[in-house]
């Protein structure tokens, strides 16, 4: 494994950042570390880093306990949020800085700033100050400056937060590529959930300082084993019931059939994308009656609102030129159905 944490936990005064984490991340893995703000994932970052030291547990880079290693004897690089630019300095200026001060020979030097400066495709901007770049060309700088070191783990913490959503798409890529050209693990925080099912090749998902779920994005996605990762990771439709064989009795709907045994409270789960509209409940499928209540338009599909009877709130999402739909203005009354395997049963509470 390229880098693990073993029962790590961290507190600060009487607040507990990071309880009893355990994770392994592999060789040449894209990881992702995935919650909302506060549940621990920059703490836990800042740990493997060794900017805080854990109050349990350890940390292990190659098979070494690096727990008590200071920062710049691990064999790994930490990229900023910020990127931390010299505004004084080039772009090649900026990527040799970190071998100038081990002092390496210059003709090394040379040789990795350029091939650093070709992968990152910046060596037509090699001149350039920072303030002379796009929000782009200084997170590929700033890339470099990292990769450059060769460490066996780049860690970033988010590191696409400032860019605009159309260059943070373009950039979700040249991330992945880079990852894969150099390859070396990259270890990515992020709060949004997209972000990291395009990157990543494993999620581990935190919620309040704790290991929810970790797993490939499909599966988190899919097979989510809580009701926070099934409610975090994308969009859900939940209806709360009463867990029985085969299903979820539901109030005023009855028996909803799905996978994940469960006792006691439960809600059966199923993403708006599985969800069609019928204007009768059909046949093997679990149906639930709804009215209409607004339309999302997307542009390639849409998605319709509906509220069951006790008030319950689903969606369903189609595609804009579908034919053969019900009457889905506001008001009308249709059913919202799915494949029983496409439903997931959830503790109501977890």
């Amino acid at each position: 494994m390229s880098l693990s944490v073993k029962g790590v936990t961290k507190r600060f005064g009487t607040v507990t950042a990071v309880e009893g984490v355990t994770l392994d991340v592999r060789d040449n893995e894209f990881f992702a570390l995935l919650g909302p703000s506060g549940c621990g994932k920059t703490t836990l970052l800042r740990l493997m880093a060794g900017f805080e030291a854990p109050d349990e547990g350890s940390v292990w880079v190659s098979g070494q306990d690096v727990t008590r290693v200071p920062p710049r004897h691990r064999p790994l690089n930490l990229m900023f949020q910020s990127y931390a630019l010299f505004p004084h300095m080039s772009v090649e200026k900026n990527i040799a800085y970190g071998l100038e001060m081990e002092r390496l020979p210059s003709s090394e030097i040379r040789a990795r700033v350029g091939a650093a400066m070709e992968s990152a495709q910046l060596s037509a901007l090699a001149g350039r100050r920072p303030d002379q770049l796009s929000g782009g060309q200084r997170q590929r700088v700033a890339l470099a400056r990292a990769l450059v070191k060769r460490p066996k783990v780049l860690l970033l913490d988010e590191p696409l937060s400032a860019l605009d959503r159309k260059l943070r798409e373009e950039m979700q890529l040249e991330l992945k590529r880079l990852q894969h050209e150099v390859g070396i693990t990259f270890l990515i925080v992020t709060h949004d959930q997209e972000e990291a099912l395009v990157m990543a090749d494993r999620v581990a998902v935190l919620n309040a300082g704790r290991l929810a779920q970790m797993g490939t994005p499909q599966a988190l996605y899919e097979h989510p084993e809580s009701r926070f990762v099934a409610q975090f990771i994308g969009v859900m439709n939940m209806l709360e019931g009463q867990a029985v064989a085969g299903g979820v009795e539901v109030p005023g709907i009855g028996l909803l059939r799905g996978e994940g045994a469960r006792r006691g409270e439960a809600v059966i789960a199923v993403r708006p994308e599985r969800v069609v509209l019928a204007a009768a409940p059909p046949d093997g499928m679990n149906a639930v009656p709804v009215t209409v209540a607004d339309i999302a338009y997307h542009g390639a599909d849409l998605t319709v609102f509906a509220r069951t009877a006790s008030g319950a709130r689903m969606g369903c999402r189609v595609a804009a030129g579908q034919d053969e739909l019900p009457d889905i203005s506001p008001g009308a009354r249709v059913f919202c159905a799915w494949e029983p395997r496409h439903s997931r049963i959830l503790d109501r509470e977890t």
